[in-house]
């Protein structure tokens, strides 16, 4: 099964954070083990692919991207801010707009899984 998604990214113009654009990108999960944890999906944004694994653990939530060796803790798939940044990571090196893409798509995958 195949869900269309959207997520915003913000480009900044300037210093001035009133001087921004929002944009609206799609995007495309492929859904392939949504029936017991953990749960499995590819997620098609930004030119990229990312299969991705997710779920609960003690004391939380996690994801991994093992294709882009990443690993994360998560809030609840539906925080979009806090996991975007957690997604992020300290050192950026995943980029704003593909932890952007993915962030907004575990918030479209609560909406299945649930």
């Amino acid at each position: 099964m195949i869900l269309d998604y959207e997520y915003p990214v913000v480009y900044f113009n300037g210093d001035d954070y009133e001087d921004s654009d929002v944009i609206n990108k799609a995007g495309q999960i492929e859904l392939l083990q949504i029936s017991q944890e953990p749960y499995e999906a590819i997620v098609n944004a930004e030119g990229y692919s990312f299969h991705i694994l997710f779920g609960s653990k003690t004391g939380g939530n996690f994801l991994c991207i093992p294709g882009w060796r990443m690993g994360c803790e998560l809030s609840y798939l539906s925080d979009v801010f806090w996991n975007q940044r957690s997604i992020l990571g300290d050192d950026q090196r995943f980029g704003y707009e593909t932890a952007t893409a993915v962030a907004y798509a575990l918030n479209k995958l609560k909406t299945v899984i649930e």
